[in-house]
């Protein structure tokens, strides 16, 4: 079971996920805002966040992006929920391919909290030691780092 951040912008819709997947035994947080899951992620540890694409501040997309941009969470696994009209849209000719993210699983029109749940799954199962490798690897660069700046003190003392 995983510590799952929710970030989602219908409040009934995010109070149904969040029970559904306490049920089914992960711990969940939830974020009404992108803003306010980046917050969450600075200040806890999450293996995983259930995205909606639609949220009143930016698009799941989007907060992706954000979301990896906190030290040690370069790889963090991401579901993406995205309405069912999305599966069939094509994109406008003038828009450019958005590259692939690695870690983000997509579900399209999920009507029930089990696809959610399946799609968490997978992505804790799949990724789950890929995430704490690059926390660890984040850690340790912040240890040599420090080293480094103990050594630079050391030598200017005692020059």
């Amino acid at each position: 079971m995983g510590t799952l951040l929710i970030a989602q912008r219908d409040c009934d819709e995010r109070t149904r996920l969040l029970m559904a997947l306490q049920i089914a035994g992960h711990e969940a947080t939830e974020a009404p805002t992108g803003a306010d899951a980046v917050r969450l992620l600075e200040t806890s540890h999450f293996d995983a966040a259930v995205i909606d694409e639609e949220l009143t501040d930016m698009f799941g997309s989007e907060l992706v992006l954000a979301l990896r941009k906190v030290p040690g969470y370069n790889a963090l696994p991401a579901v993406l929920l995205f309405p069912a009209c999305a599966a069939d849209a094509e994109p406008a000719s003038s828009e450019s391919p958005t590259p692939e993210v690695p870690n983000v699983f997509r579900v399209f029109g999920a009507s029930s909290c089990g696809e959610i749940q399946a799609a968490v799954e997978v992505a804790l199962s799949e990724c789950g030691g890929e995430v704490e490798r690059h926390i660890v690897l984040e850690q340790r660069r912040e240890l040599w780092s420090d080293v480094s700046s103990l050594q630079r003190l050391a030598r200017s003392v005692t020059r």
